[in-house]
């Protein structure tokens, strides 16, 4: 059987009408968060799922929309369901993930002084790889923010997912049959996110005949047409690909 892979999530950081950009891995029998933003519960809610139901959580970079999601998810699985999840998490991400992001808010509880170890199985993945379930991932590094660990992940070497970022020449040069989804900002300029006219003038058509919009606006209906005239689609919230 196929391993699936479900948008929870497809919206910006300011997107009222769609989740943030939380992706979900079914794979083996094991569920993989890829990404955890603060609208995370409701997004499992909309796929029929809850906390309990994840067995692994994968961090691409440290920004509310991808991470924020893990307050609850410690504080949930540590006190009402008593157990630690993985949490994968790239180089250069962890000091800034704890340090700067979640020890304000989880460094004390009725326990006492806490580090991520106490909510989480923290899991770091010197190599760019990770297998789980039935599935490989390879991470690689992404243009979003400058001085911060930022990545995307290759799926199976079936799917290449962005996370956020700007035009990358490698896959401009992918002459491969993998789909893509790729962070496609519906602003007329964004410094850290690829807009919709930069994907049109960077990526060659063949390459983008393979390539899905994601992490876009509330203007995405608006504007589906002129997407798909550019992309091969949008990938919708609640919908799936096999990879």
């Amino acid at each position: 059987m196929a391993d699936r892979l479900i948008f929870l999530g497809t919206g910006d950081s300011e997107a009222v009408d769609y989740w943030n950009t939380n992706l979900l891995l079914e794979t083996g029998g094991k569920r993989l968060l890829i990404d955890c933003g603060y609208t995370i519960k409701y997004a499992l809610r909309d796929a029929g799922l809850s906390v309990g139901d994840i067995d692994g959580i994968l961090i691409t970079h440290v920004h509310a929309d991808h991470c924020f999601g893990l307050e609850r998810f410690g504080y949930e699985t540590r006190y009402t369901y008593g157990t630690r999840i993985p949490v994968f998490i790239p180089p250069g991400v962890m000091p800034t993930l704890w340090d700067e992001t979640l020890k304000g808010s989880m460094g004390h509880s009725s326990d006492g002084e806490n580090r991520l170890d106490d909510f989480f199985d923290v899991q770091y993945i010197e190599d760019g790889c990770l297998n789980f379930g039935d599935a490989s991932l390879e991470l690689f590094e992404t243009d979003h923010t400058g001085g911060m660990a930022t990545y995307g992940v290759v799926i199976n070497n079936r799917l290449i997912f962005t996370s956020d970022t700007n035009p990358l020449d490698w896959i401009a040069a992918d002459r491969s049959d993998r789909r893509i989804v790729h962070d496609c900002s519906l602003q007329d300029f964004n410094p850290v996110h690829s807009t919709l006219s930069q994907l049109a003038e960077f990526y060659p058509p063949e390459v983008r005949a393979r390539m899905y919009a994601i992490h876009y606006g509330d203007t995405m209906p608006a504007r589906r047409a002129e997407i798909e005239s550019v992309l091969a689609g949008v990938a919708e919230q609640g919908a799936s690909f096999d990879v």
